[in-house]
């Protein structure tokens, strides 16, 4: 029965879309109707393979890098005065900086192909995981820490034991949000000096008002951040077993009012 409620809004949606397209009641240079986006698979086909493999190649190369390295400095910053107090500032001045608006300055000192993309979204995927460990370290509940040094637990014991596997579940969060943010960093680096990828087809089919095409692109996009997303969460499973993050039920559930079908 849940699911089907799931189902109940695409149906909708999906419904609305065929009745309004089929009748021809909106312009199709406004909503593509399934001929016009069978015809552009057609006409896009023999480019998406190599387009597919770029734009992926470049996306989980930038997001693995600025996740590792988001993580690496928000647990030096979050362990060390010494190194929040030297770089605490220069994160805090990048941080609220667009990455988008960076596009033309990665472009410059990296030169055009995949360079800039993957600088871009590994800049990107940094900074909020960086912001996001700190956090999470923060967060920690004290009774945690106060408990391991009651035992005898030196600090980095505590660190290893208490700290990394109490913020495992808020790294998974921000680690979702970074990867669906990959992809449309993706998509905006490919706008600059991109010569293939998705993003560069859409740029080229925005160029002729295909908006058949633009669709077919964003519905992959759709499918690589889901897919992206459900591995994600995967892998999330069996490292926080520990803790009750059932959304259907367990106490926060019945506060909120949701119970299981």
């Amino acid at each position: 029965m849940g699911r089907l409620r799931k189902l109940a809004v695409p149906t909708l949606l999906v419904a609305t879309w065929l009745a309004l397209s089929l009748n021809h009641a909106v312009d199709p240079l406004y909503l593509p109707s399934p001929s016009d986006l069978w015809e552009a698979i057609e006409a896009l086909w023999p480019r998406l393979p190599s387009a597919f493999v770029s734009s992926v190649s470049v996306t989980l190369a930038g997001f693995v890098a600025g996740s590792v390295t988001g993580i690496l400095c928000g647990l030096a910053m979050a362990a060390s005065k010494t190194v929040r107090y030297l770089f605490g500032g220069l994160q805090e001045a990048i941080r609220p900086v667009p990455t988008f608006a960076l596009i033309p300055l990665f472009v410059l000192w990296f030169g055009l192909g995949k360079a800039p993309q993957i600088a871009m979204v590994m800049f990107g995927s940094a900074i909020l995981l960086s912001l996001a460990t700190i956090e999470a370290v923060r967060n920690v509940p004290p009774i945690y820490v106060r408990a391991s040094l009651l035992l005898g637990a030196g600090r980095l014991t505590v660190y290893r034991t208490v700290i990394l596997p109490a913020i495992v579940p808020h790294i998974f969060g921000a680690l979702r949000a970074a990867a669906v943010a990959s992809w449309g960093r993706d998509v905006a680096a490919e706008y600059v000096g991109a010569q293939d990828g998705l993003g560069y087809l859409m740029i080229v089919q925005s160029q002729y008002f295909d908006t058949a095409s633009m669709w077919v692109i964003i519905f992959i996009y759709s499918l690589l951040a889901i897919s992206f997303d459900a591995l994600l969460r995967a892998a999330q499973r069996p490292l926080t077993q520990w803790t009750d993050r059932n959304a259907e039920s367990g106490v926060v559930a019945n506060v909120l009012g949701q119970t299981r079908s």
